[in-house]
């Protein structure tokens, strides 16, 4: 049997445009972890207190290179459930779970490197899902837009280090929110509260990057039209992202509501 790609599937539409792109590849699934699978993919059942009989069935469908897709939440286990694999990675596991997400990440793509399984990022088993430098959806950003995002880009990679998050807006050099924990969602949710006079006159940018040294393997940003919708909602200009280090979902109808909406997207 031909080696095969499996898709560790999370929230959100990433798992599903992936699977898009390889109709061979395992479509697995989490307990508690609420996707669908789409039709005739081969799928497998998993748990996160069951690595073991994870790696089993990975073995037995001729897997041998992952995909990490779509947003999970560090899950509630139960050790009495855990079987000998587990039991024995999980104080590895609990280690870095005292840390930052890219921590965590990190011992992650070790176990299942250690293995045998190449892990790749989304963007390099459906490159599709990247857009390229000087890609521009919607009208020319205004210089002091430009302004604005060069402000927002030095603030994430002076956060960078802190392990916070991938997105910061800013609007007249003032900085009005930094993702955390809670997403792009809210961050967008929390400045549409912003007072006007705050905003120095300008409506503001939302740019959207990986902290410096990311594996983006695992956790490479992304956008899609949600976010388009909260970027509009929030009274914001647009949006810059980090060219090829950014995916975007649904990217037709990214580009529409951008123009719907007298938007810009620039990949810089």
């Amino acid at each position: 049997m031909e080696p095969r790609l499996a898709i560790l599937a999370g929230h959100g539409q990433l798992p599903r445009e992936i699977a898009a792109a390889d109709d061979t590849a395992l479509f697995v699934t989490f307990d508690g972890v609420d996707v669908e699978v789409p039709e005739g993919q081969l799928h497998l059942q998993a748990s996160f207190e069951k690595l073991g009989a994870l790696f089993k069935g990975l073995r037995e469908h001729s897997v041998n290179e992952v995909v990490f897709a779509g947003s999970m939440s560090r899950p509630k286990l139960n050790p009495l459930r855990f079987d000998m694999k587990t039991a024995r990675l999980m104080p590895r596991v609990m280690k870095a779970m005292g840390g930052g997400d890219d921590g965590l990440l990190r011992v992650i793509i070790e176990i299942f490197e250690g293995e045998g399984f190449i892990v790749s990022g989304a963007h390099e088993v459906a490159p599709a899902l990247k857009v390229h430098a000087h890609t521009l959806y919607g009208r020319q950003p205004t210089k002091q837009e430009k302004v604005d995002a060069i402000r927002a880009a030095d603030i994430l990679i002076a956060l960078s280090p802190m392990d916070v998050g991938q997105s910061c807006v800013v609007a007249g050099g003032q900085c009005l929110g930094i993702e955390t924990i809670q997403g792009t969602d809210a961050l967008l949710r929390y400045v549409a509260t912003t007072p006007e006079h705050l905003k120095r006159g300008e409506k503001g940018v939302l740019v959207k990057a990986a902290k410096e040294g990311q594996d983006l393997r695992v956790d490479m940003p992304t956008i899609g039209p949600d976010t388009i919708r909260g970027v509009a909602e929030a009274g914001l200009a647009g949006l810059f992202i980090a060219a090829g280090g950014v995916i975007v979902l649904e990217q037709e109808e990214v580009e529409r509501l951008v123009r719907a909406h007298d938007l810009f997207l620039m990949a810089r």
